[in-house]
């Protein structure tokens, strides 16, 4: 299977336009893609910008068909669902969210796993994916062995748990959800393609279980708050960096106590845990 990556075009019909690198929405700028079937479709829409979305229209301008008829959205974070409201208005288009993501933007069409959003001549499979968020979803073109991973498996970092709506148990099991399909190209939402999907997957489920271990080892030395923990496991980091490691630590220790390996006395993320 022979992947392009020159200009725009990553393989034929499917295109990764350009946005705007915003430090506090991930590592890399946020990846919108156009699906150009008989029908057009944008997937995600980063932030809520005029420029931005300017960017979006002049590409697809030069694109058969030229026309955005599906705006469909992964999650519902503001680095991929900022950009819609103000690009629905400028194409008219059709607004798509899975049934279990929250928003208070109008949705127009919610959608369940399994479901298939034909553009004709490619099908998007809608591939539930929570962990992330409750509703996450990616998208997989199945004749093509191509699927859009959204945030959920990130090519150059580890995805951000942020209990309550981050989930450390879904998470995993929708990793191992994902190994499931046939896949040579995973295009995520922050990063360059994936070529070695399954590998990279595999490595995933790893550094996680990995982690898990690191959590409980610590519990039973005697760091018994998210913070103690995170400040053992990531020395290096302060600021807002702390504060999403400091979630991925307490997303581990719920999926932990969910298990009955851990129990927890206090106030949620500021109490403390103690390995059973």
């Amino acid at each position: 299977m022979a992947h392009r990556y020159s200009n725009m075009e990553i393989f034929p019909g499917i295109h990764d336009i350009p946005t705007k690198f915003d430090r506090l929405m991930g590592h890399s700028a946020p990846r919108v893609y156009f699906v150009a079937g008989e029908k057009g479709a944008l997937i995600d829409t980063a932030y809520g910008q005029d420029e931005i979305a300017e960017t979006y229209l002049e590409y697809v301008k030069s694109v058969p068909p030229a026309r955005i008829e599906y705006l469909i959205i992964t999650h519902a974070h503001p680095d991929h669902i900022s950009g819609l409201t103000l690009l629905k208005r400028r194409t008219g288009a059709q607004s798509i969210l899975h049934s279990a993501e929250v928003t208070d933007i109008p949705i127009d069409k919610r959608v369940n796993d399994g479901e298939i959003i034909s553009l004709g001549g490619i099908d998007l499979e809608v591939v539930h994916t929570p962990g992330h968020n409750p509703g996450h979803m990616c998208l997989y073109i199945r004749d093509r062995r191509i699927m859009f991973s959204g945030d959920h498996v990130l090519s150059k970092t580890t995805t951000a748990l942020q209990p309550p709506w981050g989930d450390m148990t879904q998470y995993i099991e929708s990793l191992r959800k994902l190994l499931k399909y046939d896949v040579d190209l995973m295009l995520p939402a922050h990063g360059p393609p994936i070529t070695e999907a399954r590998k990279r997957i595999e490595d995933l489920i790893e550094h996680r279980i990995m982690r898990e271990r690191q959590v409980f080892d610590l519990l039973k030395k005697g760091r018994d708050t998210v913070k103690d923990i995170t400040s053992a496991i990531y020395p290096e980091l302060n600021g807002f960096l702390f504060a999403v490691a400091k979630g991925q630590t307490y997303a581990h220790l719920l999926k932990l106590e969910k298990e009955g390996k851990v129990v927890s006395a206090g106030d949620g993320q500021y109490g403390t845990f103690k390995p059973l």
